[in-house]
Protein backbone atom coordinates (compact mmCIF):
# COMPACT_ATOMS: atom_id res chain seq x y z
CA UNK A 1 0.00 0.00 0.00
CA UNK A 2 2.84 2.00 0.76
CA UNK A 3 4.56 1.75 -2.51
CA UNK A 4 1.22 2.33 -4.17
CA UNK A 5 0.82 5.82 -2.45
CA UNK A 6 4.54 6.69 -3.19
CA UNK A 7 4.11 5.38 -6.97
CA UNK A 8 0.79 7.45 -7.07
CA UNK A 9 2.67 10.41 -5.47
CA UNK A 10 5.83 10.25 -8.06
CA UNK A 11 3.53 10.33 -11.09
CA UNK A 12 1.58 13.52 -9.56
CA UNK A 13 5.01 15.08 -9.36
CA UNK A 14 6.44 14.08 -12.91
CA UNK A 15 2.91 15.42 -14.17
CA UNK A 16 3.26 18.54 -13.03
CA UNK A 17 6.07 19.47 -13.66
CA UNK A 18 5.85 18.47 -17.29
CA UNK A 19 3.16 20.42 -17.56
CA UNK A 20 5.00 23.54 -15.94
CA UNK A 21 7.56 22.75 -18.00
CA UNK A 22 5.72 22.38 -20.86
CA UNK A 23 6.98 26.12 -22.21
CA UNK A 24 10.34 26.95 -21.83
CA UNK A 25 10.98 30.70 -22.52
CA UNK A 26 14.70 31.41 -20.64
CA UNK A 27 15.93 34.76 -21.55
CA UNK A 28 13.28 37.99 -21.97
CA UNK A 29 14.81 39.59 -25.12
CA UNK A 30 12.42 42.23 -25.81
CA UNK A 31 12.88 45.87 -26.11
CA UNK A 32 10.70 48.74 -26.51
CA UNK A 33 9.26 49.28 -30.08
CA UNK A 34 10.75 52.85 -30.01
CA UNK A 35 6.88 54.53 -29.84
CA UNK A 36 4.74 55.32 -27.20
CA UNK A 37 2.57 58.41 -25.81
CA UNK A 38 2.37 58.59 -22.26
CA UNK A 39 1.54 55.60 -19.51
CA UNK A 40 -0.71 52.83 -19.05
CA UNK A 41 -1.86 50.90 -22.14
CA UNK A 42 0.15 53.51 -24.33
CA UNK A 43 3.55 53.96 -22.58
CA UNK A 44 6.76 51.93 -23.30
CA UNK A 45 6.50 48.94 -21.75
CA UNK A 46 5.55 46.24 -23.74
CA UNK A 47 3.24 43.87 -21.54
CA UNK A 48 0.04 45.55 -21.13
CA UNK A 49 0.80 48.03 -23.93
CA UNK A 50 -0.40 48.58 -27.56
CA UNK A 51 0.44 51.13 -30.40
CA UNK A 52 -1.06 54.85 -29.48
CA UNK A 53 -4.58 55.61 -30.59
CA UNK A 54 -4.60 51.21 -31.18
CA UNK A 55 -7.80 49.10 -29.60
CA UNK A 56 -6.27 48.43 -25.75
CA UNK A 57 -6.96 45.34 -24.04
CA UNK A 58 -5.26 41.77 -23.45
CA UNK A 59 -7.02 40.25 -26.85
CA UNK A 60 -4.72 42.72 -28.70
CA UNK A 61 -1.43 42.42 -26.61
CA UNK A 62 1.70 41.33 -28.14
CA UNK A 63 4.19 40.63 -24.82
CA UNK A 64 7.27 39.39 -24.95
CA UNK A 65 9.96 37.93 -26.80
CA UNK A 66 12.46 34.85 -25.55
CA UNK A 67 14.85 32.87 -26.68
CA UNK A 68 15.98 30.02 -25.19
CA UNK A 69 19.31 28.39 -27.03
CA UNK A 70 17.90 28.37 -30.71
CA UNK A 71 14.56 28.73 -29.69
CA UNK A 72 12.39 31.69 -30.13
CA UNK A 73 9.26 32.03 -28.48
CA UNK A 74 7.11 34.98 -28.85
CA UNK A 75 3.64 35.69 -25.85
CA UNK A 76 1.23 37.33 -26.39
CA UNK A 77 -3.13 37.68 -24.92
CA UNK A 78 -3.52 38.18 -28.99
CA UNK A 79 -4.42 34.65 -30.37
CA UNK A 80 -1.94 33.93 -32.85
CA UNK A 81 -3.51 31.11 -34.54
CA UNK A 82 -6.86 32.47 -34.67
CA UNK A 83 -6.52 35.70 -35.06
CA UNK A 84 -9.61 38.52 -33.08
CA UNK A 85 -11.93 39.70 -35.37
CA UNK A 86 -10.88 38.83 -38.27
CA UNK A 87 -7.05 40.24 -38.29
CA UNK A 88 -4.86 37.61 -38.39
CA UNK A 89 -1.27 37.04 -37.32
CA UNK A 90 1.87 38.49 -39.23
CA UNK A 91 4.99 36.21 -39.90
CA UNK A 92 8.29 36.61 -37.69
CA UNK A 93 11.19 38.99 -39.35
CA UNK A 94 14.43 38.98 -38.64
CA UNK A 95 17.49 41.32 -39.15
CA UNK A 96 21.24 40.54 -38.87
CA UNK A 97 23.21 42.91 -39.89
CA UNK A 98 21.37 45.79 -37.71
CA UNK A 99 19.81 48.15 -40.12
CA UNK A 100 15.74 47.47 -38.98
CA UNK A 101 12.95 50.35 -39.67
CA UNK A 102 11.31 49.78 -36.67
CA UNK A 103 9.94 52.66 -34.28
CA UNK A 104 10.48 56.65 -35.07
CA UNK A 105 12.54 55.54 -38.37
CA UNK A 106 8.95 53.65 -39.75
CA UNK A 107 6.64 56.59 -39.39
CA UNK A 108 5.67 57.77 -42.44
CA UNK A 109 5.67 54.08 -44.76
CA UNK A 110 1.49 53.48 -44.33
CA UNK A 111 0.62 55.01 -47.82
CA UNK A 112 -2.15 56.20 -48.91
CA UNK A 113 -4.63 53.65 -48.14
CA UNK A 114 -5.99 51.97 -45.32
CA UNK A 115 -5.96 48.58 -46.18
CA UNK A 116 -2.42 45.80 -46.49
CA UNK A 117 -0.71 46.98 -49.48
CA UNK A 118 2.06 45.44 -51.22
CA UNK A 119 5.37 46.93 -51.43
CA UNK A 120 9.15 45.85 -52.84
CA UNK A 121 10.08 47.27 -49.35
CA UNK A 122 12.18 45.06 -46.61
CA UNK A 123 12.35 47.42 -44.06
CA UNK A 124 15.65 46.89 -43.35
CA UNK A 125 14.75 42.58 -42.58
CA UNK A 126 16.88 40.04 -43.96
CA UNK A 127 15.02 36.68 -42.99
CA UNK A 128 10.95 36.31 -42.64
CA UNK A 129 9.83 33.03 -41.15
CA UNK A 130 6.21 32.54 -42.59
CA UNK A 131 4.25 31.16 -40.38
CA UNK A 132 1.88 28.30 -41.65
CA UNK A 133 -1.55 28.36 -39.21
CA UNK A 134 -3.68 26.66 -41.97
CA UNK A 135 -4.00 23.58 -40.42
CA UNK A 136 -5.95 22.73 -37.29
CA UNK A 137 -4.00 20.64 -35.43
CA UNK A 138 -0.17 20.57 -34.40
CA UNK A 139 2.60 20.36 -36.59
CA UNK A 140 2.33 23.84 -38.52
CA UNK A 141 4.70 24.82 -40.57
CA UNK A 142 7.16 27.40 -41.29
CA UNK A 143 9.19 28.49 -44.08
CA UNK A 144 12.46 30.68 -44.33
CA UNK A 145 12.97 33.07 -47.09
CA UNK A 146 15.67 35.26 -47.46
CA UNK A 147 14.48 38.98 -48.31
CA UNK A 148 15.87 40.94 -51.61
CA UNK A 149 15.64 44.15 -52.16
CA UNK A 150 14.85 44.44 -55.34
CA UNK A 151 11.93 41.26 -55.83
CA UNK A 152 10.76 40.61 -52.59
CA UNK A 153 7.37 42.25 -51.97
CA UNK A 154 5.90 42.36 -48.00
CA UNK A 155 2.07 43.13 -47.00
CA UNK A 156 2.10 46.66 -44.43
CA UNK A 157 -0.85 46.62 -42.11
CA UNK A 158 -4.03 47.33 -42.54
CA UNK A 159 -4.26 50.88 -40.76
CA UNK A 160 -2.02 54.44 -41.71
CA UNK A 161 -1.85 55.31 -38.47
CA UNK A 162 0.04 52.32 -37.39
CA UNK A 163 2.87 52.62 -39.88
CA UNK A 164 5.13 52.29 -37.27
CA UNK A 165 4.19 48.19 -36.67
CA UNK A 166 5.11 47.74 -40.81
CA UNK A 167 5.97 45.24 -41.89
CA UNK A 168 2.94 42.96 -41.48
CA UNK A 169 3.63 39.68 -43.67
CA UNK A 170 5.51 37.85 -45.94
CA UNK A 171 3.60 38.42 -49.93
CA UNK A 172 6.78 37.34 -52.95
CA UNK A 173 9.91 37.00 -53.59
CA UNK A 174 13.05 36.48 -52.10
CA UNK A 175 15.21 33.23 -51.66
CA UNK A 176 13.69 30.13 -50.10
CA UNK A 177 16.17 28.61 -47.42
CA UNK A 178 14.32 25.78 -46.40
CA UNK A 179 11.52 24.82 -43.85
CA UNK A 180 12.29 24.84 -40.48
CA UNK A 181 11.43 22.14 -37.95
CA UNK A 182 7.78 22.79 -37.40
CA UNK A 183 6.43 25.55 -34.93
CA UNK A 184 4.61 24.89 -31.45
CA UNK A 185 1.36 26.74 -30.46
CA UNK A 186 0.27 27.42 -26.86
CA UNK A 187 -3.01 28.23 -25.79
CA UNK A 188 -4.51 28.55 -22.23
CA UNK A 189 -1.60 29.81 -20.52
CA UNK A 190 -1.96 31.66 -17.65
CA UNK A 191 0.34 34.37 -16.13
CA UNK A 192 2.77 32.04 -14.26
CA UNK A 193 3.01 29.41 -17.33
CA UNK A 194 4.82 32.86 -18.81
CA UNK A 195 7.41 34.46 -16.28
CA UNK A 196 4.68 36.43 -14.88
CA UNK A 197 3.48 38.25 -18.02
CA UNK A 198 -0.29 40.30 -17.30
CA UNK A 199 -3.22 39.92 -18.58
CA UNK A 200 -4.61 36.39 -16.88
CA UNK A 201 -5.19 35.11 -20.78
CA UNK A 202 -1.79 34.20 -22.88
CA UNK A 203 -1.01 32.22 -26.51
CA UNK A 204 2.65 31.21 -27.49
CA UNK A 205 4.65 30.50 -30.43
CA UNK A 206 8.21 29.04 -30.44
CA UNK A 207 10.06 28.30 -32.86
CA UNK A 208 13.96 27.43 -33.61
CA UNK A 209 15.72 29.58 -35.24
CA UNK A 210 18.68 27.25 -36.71
CA UNK A 211 18.63 28.71 -40.58
CA UNK A 212 21.79 29.13 -42.57
CA UNK A 213 22.53 33.06 -42.30
CA UNK A 214 21.07 33.45 -39.27
CA UNK A 215 23.17 35.31 -36.80
CA UNK A 216 22.61 34.62 -32.79
CA UNK A 217 25.46 37.34 -31.93
CA UNK A 218 23.20 40.77 -33.72
CA UNK A 219 19.75 40.29 -34.81
CA UNK A 220 16.96 41.96 -34.34
CA UNK A 221 13.50 40.20 -34.41
CA UNK A 222 9.72 42.26 -35.35
CA UNK A 223 5.82 40.53 -35.28
CA UNK A 224 2.91 42.20 -35.54
CA UNK A 225 -0.55 41.58 -36.50
CA UNK A 226 -2.62 42.11 -39.53
CA UNK A 227 -4.21 45.60 -38.36
CA UNK A 228 -0.43 46.82 -37.01
CA UNK A 229 -2.48 47.17 -33.69
CA UNK A 230 0.65 45.84 -31.60
CA UNK A 231 4.21 46.03 -32.35
CA UNK A 232 6.59 43.48 -30.80
CA UNK A 233 10.71 44.08 -31.05
CA UNK A 234 13.28 41.97 -30.01
CA UNK A 235 16.85 42.07 -29.82
CA UNK A 236 19.82 39.45 -29.12
CA UNK A 237 20.87 40.03 -25.16
CA UNK A 238 24.50 39.56 -26.81
CA UNK A 239 25.13 36.53 -23.70
CA UNK A 240 24.87 39.52 -21.15
CA UNK A 241 22.98 38.29 -18.20
CA UNK A 242 20.24 40.34 -16.72
CA UNK A 243 20.34 41.94 -13.38
CA UNK A 244 17.97 39.37 -12.01
CA UNK A 245 20.35 36.33 -13.12
CA UNK A 246 22.99 37.80 -11.68
CA UNK A 247 21.28 38.85 -8.54
CA UNK A 248 20.75 35.05 -8.14
CA UNK A 249 24.04 33.62 -9.29
CA UNK A 250 25.35 35.88 -6.58
CA UNK A 251 23.25 34.90 -4.13
CA UNK A 252 23.87 31.19 -4.65
CA UNK A 253 27.68 32.11 -4.49
CA UNK A 254 27.29 33.77 -1.08
CA UNK A 255 25.05 30.60 -0.03
CA UNK A 256 27.39 27.50 -1.16
CA UNK A 257 30.54 30.35 0.55
CA UNK A 258 28.30 29.93 3.95
CA UNK A 259 28.47 26.23 3.74
CA UNK A 260 31.48 25.72 2.87
CA UNK A 261 32.40 27.89 6.11
CA UNK A 262 30.11 26.07 8.66
CA UNK A 263 31.69 23.05 7.93
CA UNK A 264 34.89 24.05 8.08
CA UNK A 265 34.04 25.64 11.19
CA UNK A 266 32.52 22.10 12.84
CA UNK A 267 35.89 20.32 11.71
CA UNK A 268 37.70 22.63 13.96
Amino acid sequence: MKLKILLLSFLAVFLWAGSASAILLDQNITIYDGVGSGTGWYGAQEDQEVEPNCVTGQEWDLEGFFLNGTTLTMVGGFNFKDGKDGYTSGDIFIDVDGDAEYGPDNQGSGGEQSHPQVVTDTFGYDYVLDLDFSGDTYPYQVQVYKLDDQDTTLLRVWYNQNDVSNPWQYHSGGTPIGSLNPFTFYEGLQDSDVGGLSGGTHYAVAVDLNFPGMNFDNFIVHFTMECGNDNLMGYDPAAVPEPATMLLLGTGLIGLAAIGRKKFFKKN
